[in-house]
């Protein structure tokens, strides 16, 4: 899962020190500890491009004649 930093973490996770991630950074990570991080208010979901919300084309429209 990827998630956006929003304020610096502290602390250890499952062996893993929380104090390398960088506040306003995107980390692509486990969903156990992305999970974590977000329920904490460490960090926020980071959509994929894939995931994003397509903005509509805009539709020509044609007079008729």
């Amino acid at each position: 899962m990827r998630v956006k930093i929003t304020r610096r973490p502290y602390g250890v996770v499952n062996g893993m020190s929380l104090i390398y991630y960088r506040t306003g950074e995107v980390y692509d990570l486990p969903p156990t500890l992305a999970e974590y991080l977000v329920m904490e208010d460490y960090a926020i979901l980071e959509m994929r491009d894939r995931d994003k919300p397509q903005t509509p084309v805009s539709v020509e429209r044609r007079r008729r004649v």
